[in-house]
């Protein structure tokens, strides 16, 4: 159960030290630089683009509006971010990252090869959306050596919230709640759903949000969808919604369901209210619930088998008399159970 996510990043992206101190960040460099030494890699090389930043954004909180990004990681000393654009747009680009030394990607070839030295390997994450030209610039540049995936060890690494993320990710549960109950509440006023899903993008940035997108039903019970056109504003019952805000780079997203008959929406209730239940770190989530682990990505894994230290957008659907309804939850997975977030009415 994905929102829509868009490449047309808007919001304010500038690093934030009060919200994303240095010592947070030096915390997943040591990390990283841990899984590196395991590893044996002489340096490691990380990308991110406009539809997939995670990697990038976790190690140096820059998100890359512009086109795809990388960062250069030494086994010590500073990080290095290649990024696009022309040498006079990198004092703009340093406004994203407490990384002080951003210069253009097309340094970024001949850098990396100098920076490995009599290293044999590079390590990559997240080089699996990397433009070929790009790629093949690199492995030309740092040939006879060897590209080395970590994805696999630091996927699960970023997917471990820290407190500060926990606490980025229970303002913006907060956010959430203003915008599905700014929601609920035009659509019990005679709104149509399309202005019912504009109310609640509105409602989150009036609370503190960087980002809100919402997609709703277009037909009476139907499944959310983007909002594309005015002619999309529809007088529905029931209507269900998808909900996704974003706080300082976290998202907290989930489905909502407003009708005059509560048959379908109890059942989806009782359904995530059993699933909540047995939800803990190494459990597998029953049948007709739907989980994604989320943070800086809308879904940065599925939830087939739950982590500990992980949070998960959860969801449930279900079918009454020919109505269908979402019930939602946002939860932190410990090894003994859940701390639920948000939840949906």
């Amino acid at each position: 159960m994905q929102i829509l996510e868009s490449t047309l990043l808007t919001g304010p992206y500038d690093w934030d030290e009060q919200k994303l101190p240095r010592s947070e960040f030096a915390a997943r460099l040591e990390r990283v630089r841990a899984a590196m030494s395991r590893a044996g890699a002489a340096a490691l090389i990380v990308h991110g683009d406009p539809r997939n930043y995670g990697a990038l954004a976790y190690l140096t909180g820059f998100t890359p509006k512009l086109g795809a990004t990388l960062a250069l990681v030494l086994p010590e000393g500073p990080l290095h971010i290649f990024a696009p654009g022309t040498p006079k747009m990198m004092d703009i680009a340093k406004r994203l990252t407490w990384v002080e030394d951003v210069t253009p990607i097309g340094n970024a070839p001949k850098r990396t090869a100098e920076s490995l030295g009599d290293g044999k390997t590079l390590a990559t994450w997240a080089f699996d959306t990397l433009p070929q030209s790009i790629y093949n610039d690199i492995v030309k540049a740092i040939a006879p050596r060897a590209l080395m995936p970590l994805d696999a060890e630091l996927d699960p690494m970023r997917r471990r919230k820290s407190p500060c993320e926990l606490a980025l990710m229970r303002d913006a549960a907060r956010f959430l709640t203003a915008a599905t109950d700014a929601f609920a509440a035009n659509i019990r006023t005679g709104h149509g759903a399309r202005s019912a899903g504009l109310a609640a993008e509105r409602a989150a940035i009036a609370a503190g949000a960087q980002d809100a997108r919402a997609m709703t039903s277009l037909s009476a019970g139907g499944a959310p969808l983007p909002l594309d056109a005015a002619s999309d504003d529809r007088t529905l019952d029931p209507v269900n919604v998808g909900i996704a805000v974003q706080n300082h780079g976290y998202w907290a997203s989930g489905y909502v369901t407003v009708s005059s008959d509560p048959a379908a929406s109890a059942k989806a209730r009782n359904a995530l209210a059993n699933a909540l239940a047995a939800a803990k770190g190494g459990a597998k989530l029953p049948g007709g619930i739907v989980a994604n682990a989320i943070g800086i990505e809308l879904e940065e894994a599925s939830g087939a088998s739950l982590e500990a230290g992980e949070v998960y957008a959860v969801t449930s659907k279900a079918t009454e008399g020919g109505t269908t309804a979402y019930a939602s939850a946002l939860i932190a997975v410990t090894e003994n159970g859940c701390e639920t977030l948000w939840q949906g009415p």
